[in-house]
């Protein structure tokens, strides 16, 4: 009971701040919260025409290091739909990291990985990346398709 009557006073900001990886890994990367993050992505994806989600599959994060010299990466969170298709959600608070190139590797290493030996290319299912960022990143993707969403 007193429990519950502190929890109802505390904000519900200070009691986790979902911009820092970890706090957002705990809330939408974990088994436990699968429906949290079913509904989420869906938020987000509904604004892009894709269909969806039912289901969730959650994927190591660990990338790269197929050679001894290669660069290493954890990717924040990494899901298989139902469908096959492969999402990866990454949150980045700074722009400090580049964050356009980073983006494209880690796309491009979770899109290459589905591909074994003797499978065709058209095997190759979507990856969707999902970059929450507390930056303006746009005036830098002339080049790309981008779906932006502020709400």
């Amino acid at each position: 009971m007193l429990r519950t009557k502190l929890l109802k006073r505390i904000e519900i900001e200070r009691l986790m701040d979902l911009k820092i990886d970890y706090a957002f890994k705990q809330l939408f990367g974990t088994e436990k919260n699968k429906e949290i993050t079913v509904v989420f992505l869906n938020a987000i994806l509904q604004q892009t025409g894709w269909s969806q989600i039912k289901d969730i599959t959650f994927i190591n994060t660990e990338a790269g290091g197929e050679y001894v010299d290669d660069k290493k990466s954890r990717l924040d969170i990494l899901v298989r739909t139902e469908t096959n298709e492969r999402i990866n959600v990454e949150i980045q608070f700074t722009n400090k990291y580049d964050m356009i190139k980073r983006s494209i590797y880690y796309w491009s290493g979770v899109y290459r990985q589905a591909l074994q030996k003797s499978m065709y290319y058209t095997a190759l299912n979507p990856v969707i990346s999902i970059n929450i960022l507390n930056f303006n990143l746009f005036d830098q993707t002339g080049r790309f398709h981008t779906t932006e969403s502020i709400s």
